[in-house]
């Protein structure tokens, strides 16, 4: 017969096995039949054996990423595919009695999915193209749209042109290409909005804006720093003047006079336009798939959240069930060593359990590397410290409970396990919003994580409020308390 929850079911067996060893090592009887610390040692080692002796070569098993290349109607479609194979996931996953009751608000959000879906599918067809002009503050931006939209645009009616405002402001998910306005060469903000433009799949084209304010030399300087900058990002560059400074003209009069007056250029938008020209002429269709893939990859992302969301309904029961378990076993354990022990198996189990829910298989060992990463982690951040103390301070309030031996130590080892089994909701929840080609389960990183949910969950009254539920669920400490009234 094969164990459920082998790992908690031994770490938990070995522990009470050591603590009544323990209690015969002090026992007269105890003394007679072999030294109880080394009894403690032997089986203890026996124990870690049997425990983690099952190694399995199964690895968590990742999808093989998208293929790279010019976006086709058939990758928009394979994307969607994995929209309904999420959706999918996600009925499969309800309980029965929210798949029998269709006036339940999933199915609500359920049928709102298909039908952008069908909208996604249903746009690849369309002929209407939209621009987006972003771009910092005294670029001329707003020039450059009025000018496009006077001239340029006529020619074109079944394109829209719109300016967004703000340096972070980002473009409609139905942008079909960014225009990207500069004035100089581009800054180090300006990159990483250009980056994030390109990763979250927007088409970009960059203008470069008065270059009229420059020498020929540097004009051609900045041009070539700029192709340089983004060699890697395959966007085009192309320079030009929505507003060119005023030229000082001399015109000689015929009685001999000289006349000076300003005037004002042209502006100049030829190198822009022709380019625009040919991406609506002759990439038109590229634009309107791109921005289909697009608008697939974000559906696939919220129905994901979706999933995540009903995941998470399930996940923090078992979270709940493992930190009190926790609780109890520090709560009884006569020796530090033995509350450790406890511990890692439990968090080990957190991991199989809760890594099953969010769809990835660990094995024995997998998970038990897994529970000793993350149980350094919370003593090299003095989270473990940190906790008793912060715990320890709301149990004096207790007074009738903080003098019970074990109380701290029980109450901390509840809520680290809750800290440790939040951090891998939110881990594996991160994950896979995440392409598969980067999906990284490397538990070493969760640092971080643990610190933030830690610092959440010691604000306000949420420390005082799992304190009084951890008491309760402690029955030593109940019994006490019951015998002091």
């Amino acid at each position: 017969m094969q164990l459920k929850r082998p790992i908690l079911v031994g770490g938990l067996g070995l522990s009470a096995s050591l603590c009544l060893l323990n209690l015969v090592g002090h026992s007269p009887l105890g003394l007679g039949l072999m030294d109880g610390t080394s009894l403690m040692a032997a089986i203890a080692l026996g124990g870690f054996y049997w425990l983690f002796k099952q190694r399995s070569n199964s690895e968590v098993v990742l999808e093989a990423p998208l293929a790279i290349g010019p976006v086709d109607r058939a990758a928009v479609e394979k994307t969607l595919d994995k929209v309904e194979i999420c959706l999918s996931k996600l009925i499969d996953e309800l309980p029965t009695q929210l798949k029998t009751d269709k006036t339940a608000a999933i199915w609500t959000k359920v049928e709102g999915q298909r039908q952008k879906m069908a909208q996604v599918l249903a746009n690849l067809d369309r002929a209407a193209l939209k621009i987006s002009v972003v771009g910092n503050k005294a670029t001329g931006k707003t020039t450059l749209v009025q000018l496009l939209s006077e001239d340029w645009q006529q020619a074109h009616r079944e394109l829209s042109i719109v300016e967004l405002d703000g340096e972070s402001a980002v473009p409609a998910v139905d942008t079909d290409l960014v225009l990207f306005v500069t004035a100089a060469d581009l800054t180090q903000s300006e990159l990483l909005r250009l980056q994030g433009l390109l990763r979250d799949g927007y088409r970009v084209q960059l203008a470069f804006n008065k270059q009229d304010q420059m020498a020929p030399l540097d004009r051609q300087s900045v041009v070539q720093q700029i192709q340089t900058r983004l060699e890697n990002f395959e966007i085009d560059v192309r320079a030009i003047a929505t507003k060119p400074n005023p030229v000082k003209v001399r015109r000689h009069q015929a009685d001999g006079s000289v006349e000076e007056f300003a005037e004002q250029p042209e502006p100049q938008l030829n190198n822009l336009t022709e380019r625009l020209d040919y991406l609506v002429e002759k990439e038109s269709q590229q634009l309107v798939l791109t921005t289909g893939l697009r608008q697939a990859k974000a559906l696939a992302k919220s129905t994901q959240e979706l999933l995540n969301a009903q995941r998470r309904k399930r996940a923090m029961p078992m979270v709940e069930q493992m930190q009190w378990i926790a609780g109890g076993s520090a709560f009884a354990s006569p020796l530090p060593s033995l509350d450790l022990l406890a511990s890692t198996a439990i968090n080990a189990q957190l991991v199989v359990d809760l890594g099953a829910v969010y769809g990835q298989k660990f094995s024995l060992e997998q998970a038990k590397k897994a529970a000793g990463t993350l149980a350094e982690l919370l003593v090299k951040l003095g989270l473990v410290e940190l906790s008793t103390q912060a715990l320890g301070s709301v149990l004096k309030t207790h007074a009738a409970t903080y003098v019970v031996g074990g109380a701290v130590q029980g109450v901390s080892a509840a809520y680290l396990t809750r800290m440790v089994g939040l951090s891998l909701i939110d881990f594996f929840e991160e994950q896979s919003l995440l392409a598969p080609e980067k999906q990284r389960f490397v538990f070493g990183e969760m640092g971080d994580r643990l610190q933030s949910i830690f610092q959440a969950t010691k604000q306000g009254a949420g420390l005082q409020s799992f304190v009084s539920q951890a008491l309760a669920h402690l029955p030593a400490i109940g019994q006490s308390k019951t015998v002091a009234a």
